[in-house]
């Protein structure tokens, strides 16, 4: 009897036990229970408070088992009176990391918040405004959405978490253009990390950018915000970026690794941006001469529309100094984006120009000034193929590469001065001058003058920077009669046309004509007419 009892007391203890179990367990799921949808009510509450709008989170979850974890998924947040519009930030899934101590204490303490899929949607500023009433609205399934709004949800917000630590891999920014016409500015963040900052203050980020032409990494750090709920697009940024390494191959016709730095500043939709731009080997392929092209440049970004104001940028390559202003943007009806910029260049060297056009050794040294306008629509044709400049240009103290070339300019200086001798000592430099349009690859000239001391070519015609092939035609001015320019017989018998080529100043103007490619130039006088394909 006594076994009998002992064995019914351990039953019922075992019983007791096994019921204050089964009602712990059973009051800590209703616990958790209820701290889900309170967390979920919080979470909410301030992101409607932070972003001005109405937010609907479909799931969240805590297990305490084998670790404590909370994940949550499926969230979407629109701006009031922007219903039209997509969500300003939706998301994935995200994944909390914190114990459950700092989730009962107030504020809620967060170690680290990852934040899956978020895509950040920034509409134009006329389209950014809404309602300062509030709105409440049910949303299907197990979503949630509360609306507290201004200030009460900032304060919201601020006074129930404290995050120390936030992930958003694979996040994208993407700024909605006015016309539904025109493509989004699209910034896809690889990598990022911010770090938030005390209320009303900025957060910190580092992150990586995929750029997609040149294809690579930027590495930026900087900070963002506090967030503007009024137009979000006028939330600040800052910060400085590095990019390395980019491959230009990608645009067809050039050549070169470059690699970037600078700093940039101002809000999302417009940002004011300044840095550096170094490519050891930068080349065209027509020319095949690496140079070494470094700039640095101001800019303005338009984050409604991507379109670039540069103020100014300046390259160097080679003793040659380029400033360029202009900007990159779409025109109307245009499939991606134009560069188009009004250029300067002044006492740079002609030579530094000739190693990036043509190929093998630059045929002329001197001192180059030139001012064009410059056209680089977009498409898939070769840099070369595609540029559009027209505009004006100067060399002066020029000399020729080839001394055969140079030998027969200071036999011309000398013939148009009415000497005889076969070469001199005296530097015979040359003078350029002319206006051009090049299209297609293509360079026609204009009002092309040429000067040596004693005469001077005026021509007309075009070059071919592909295909090297020279047309042009024109007049020789020198300063004697054509007579004067030999001796014995051959003078005596050119006294017979020296009133047919009568030139300025009693002197002579003989047409002529030179073609042939640029290896091998041809030279000769037009007595019939033009030979010059229109």
């Amino acid at each position: 009897m006594v076994e009998m009892s002992r064995s019914r007391s351990r039953a019922w203890r075992w019983l007791i036990a096994a019921a204050i179990s089964a009602i712990v367990v059973i009051g800590v799921d209703l616990g958790l229970r209820h701290l889900e949808h309170r967390l979920r009510d919080e979470i909410v509450q301030a992101i409607e408070g932070t972003f001005d709008g109405r937010a609907e989170l479909d799931s969240l979850h805590i297990s305490l088992f084998p670790t404590a974890s909370i994940t949550g998924a499926r969230l979407k947040l629109h701006q009031h009176g922007a219903d039209a519009l997509p969500p300003l930030v939706s998301l994935d899934a995200f994944s909390v990391e914190a114990s459950l101590a700092g989730l009962l204490r107030s504020p809620r303490r967060i170690r680290q918040l990852s934040l899956i899929g978020l895509t950040i949607q920034i509409p134009p500023k006329a389209s950014s405004s809404g309602s300062t009433s509030p709105s409440h609205s049910a949303v299907g399934g197990n979503a949630r959405s509360i609306s507290l709004r201004g200030a009460q949800g900032i304060s919201a917000k601020a006074s129930l978490f404290h995050i120390d630590h936030i992930l958003a891999d694979g996040t994208r920014l993407v700024i909605l253009p006015k016309s539904r016409e025109k493509d989004p500015l699209v910034f896809e963040l690889f990598r990022l990390t911010l770090r938030p900052g005390s209320e009303g203050r900025p957060m910190a980020y580092q992150a990586k950018l995929k750029n997609a032409k040149p294809p690579g990494l930027i590495d930026t750090t900087g900070e963002f915000g506090p967030w503007c709920t009024e137009d979000s697009g006028a939330t600040p940024v800052s910060g400085t970026y590095v990019f390395r390494n980019a491959d230009l191959s990608v645009f067809r016709g050039i050549s070169g690794k470059l690699s970037s730095a600078g700093t940039f500043r101002g809000v999302l939709r417009r940002i004011e941006a300044s840095g550096t731009t170094d490519v050891p080997d930068f080349a065209l392929e027509t020319g095949g001469h690496p140079v070494h092209l470094q700039t640095e440049f101001d800019a303005t970004i338009d984050g409604t529309n991507g379109d670039t104001l540069l103020q100014p940028v300046i390259a160097r390559f080679g003793d040659s100094t380029l400033v360029c202003n202009g900007g990159v943007y779409r025109r109307e009806g245009q499939k991606g984006k134009s560069v188009v910029l009004d250029t300067q260049l002044r006492e740079g060297r002609i030579e530094d120009v000739l190693r990036l056009v043509i190929s093998g050794e630059p045929p002329l040294a001197g001192t180059l000034s030139f001012k064009a306008k410059m056209d680089l629509p977009p498409g898939e044709e070769d840099v070369v193929e595609a540029l559009i400049l027209q505009g004006s240009f100067g060399v002066r103290d020029a000399e020729f590469a080839m001394p055969e070339v140079q030998q027969r300019i200071e036999k011309l200086s000398l013939r148009g001065r009415g000497r005889h001798e076969d070469s001199t000592d005296e530097r015979i430099v040359s003078d350029l001058s002319g206006s051009f349009v090049l299209r297609d690859a293509v360079a026609v000239f204009s009002g092309l003058s040429f000067s040596v001391p004693g005469a001077r070519v005026q021509l007309e015609g075009e070059y071919g920077l592909v295909t090297e092939v020279i047309d042009f035609e024109g007049k020789l001015l020198m300063e004697v009669k054509v007579s004067k320019t030999q001796t014995g017989i051959k003078s005596l018998l050119l006294k017979v046309v020296d009133p047919f080529l009568k030139g300025e100043d009693a002197g002579t103007e003989l047409p002529i004509r030179i073609s042939g490619t640029r290896q091998e130039p041809k030279f000769g006088l037009r007595l019939w007419g033009s030979k010059r394909k229109k």
